[in-house]
């Protein structure tokens, strides 16, 4: 006898099966290509700007799949008991502990769960400050390539993070669009058709994990043209199934790259498999200085109400700094590559070595306080 909870199960496996064909209709997919001038191949630039995301197949090799792996696996191992202590399982002192966003919360996102259900890390912010492999990928050439086809020779960061869902775990993430403040007055996208002008910039999901239509990210094609909370409007709760929504499907060394303005979200994780990406996102420079917002990124964990910032040009050279100081690390850990060229302008040292490290993470003025929510 087929019961609720049979009939529900199959109801959402048939919107995923329908998700996967209309993600793979959309043409929006496959290696990262480049012309003769080494911008990104104008067939991906359009696609991307039509629907509001792109997935690039392939961007990793396997020997970089591994050290993230290795060195993500070795800082849970790391984490906090909970979030009142400050050894983890194995009574070693938690070194970044202050920097993972934990919760006991299951699949289901079951807020009630009891003290004896497990502490899981959802989150981990500011990844390049303690992870060396994180900090190289951050400088992948063909990345930092794209990247300037899309916001110009003098882009800038946003914020970096790790998202996490263990096998079976990880709860819903609400349909949301991080874009506050390059809309209209009536919620209409300030950036044009074309990526011109004032924009929310990118998040660029880096795979290290298999991502698939129950554990990974769901983006509604197009939606990056209109604000849903303009004149009062809301956001529709993950348990909407959005029948234009397709999930963006990634596998170990692939990235999705998602407009800031696309709405987008994902489903309790029920399956097998975990969900781990790291989450690069950049600017255009011209976004950025002298924008007025709330900023919720530029702290140890992300904040939900925010802080008023302005972005003064010294602020955003100050943390674009990152961009030419992960270059040179990554310069050094593969010699025989050809390192990306950075042609923006920025304060400070771009060499890494021990002292450039011991200033992006003295206390109190971290690299990450600079961070730029638009």
């Amino acid at each position: 006898m087929n019961s609720p909870a049979n009939g529900a199960r199959e109801a959402f496996e048939a919107y995923c099966q329908d998700g996967v064909e209309r993600a793979l209709a959309l043409g929006n997919r496959g290696p990262m290509r480049f012309d003769d001038d080494g911008r990104l191949a104008r067939d991906i630039v359009d696609a991307y700007n039509e629907h509001g995301f792109y997935v690039f197949t392939g961007v990793l090799s396997q020997s970089e799949i591994n050290d993230l792996t290795r060195e993500f696996d070795a800082l849970l191992d790391n984490a906090p008991r909970s979030t009142e202590d400050e050894l983890d399982s194995h009574g070693r002192p938690s070194r970044y502990g202050g920097y993972m966003t934990l919760s006991r919360r299951d699949a289901e996102g079951d807020l009630d769960a009891g003290d004896d259900a497990p502490m899981r890390v959802g989150l981990v912010s500011h990844p390049l400050m303690f992870m060396h492999s994180a900090l190289c990928v951050y400088a992948h050439p063909d990345i930092l390539r794209m990247v300037a086809s899309i916001h110009g020779d003098d882009f800038v960061p946003f914020h970096e993070s790790i998202f996490h869902k263990g096998a079976g775990e990880g709860p819903p993430t609400s349909w949301h669009q991080d874009g506050r403040t390059h809309w209209t007055e009536d919620g209409a996208v300030i950036e044009g058709r074309d990526g011109s002008g004032k924009k929310h910039g990118f998040n660029l999901s880096v795979s290290w994990s298999h991502c698939t239509p129950e554990n990974g990210l769901w983006v509604v094609p197009g939606s990056q043209r209109q604000w849903r909370l303009a004149g009062g409007g809301s956001f529709p709760p993950i348990s909407e199934r959005i029948p234009e929504a397709v999930p963006m499907m990634l596998a170990p060394g692939d990235c999705g790259m998602v407009n800031r303005s696309s709405l987008h979200g994902s489903f309790p994780n029920r399956s097998p498999e975990r969900r781990i990406t790291m989450v690069m996102g950049y600017h255009s420079r011209e976004s950025a200085i002298g924008t007025k917002t709330t900023n919720v990124h530029a702290f140890m964990r992300p904040i939900r109400e925010g802080e008023p910032r302005e972005y003064s040009e010294d602020y955003v050279l100050r943390r674009t700094r990152m961009i030419p100081l992960a270059i040179d690390a990554r310069r050094q850990k593969y010699p025989d590559e050809e390192p990306y060229e950075y042609k923006g302008s920025f304060v400070g040292s771009a060499e890494w070595n021990d002292t450039t490290r011991a200033e992006i993470s003295r206390e109190g003025d971290e690299y990450w306080r600079r961070d730029i929510t638009l």
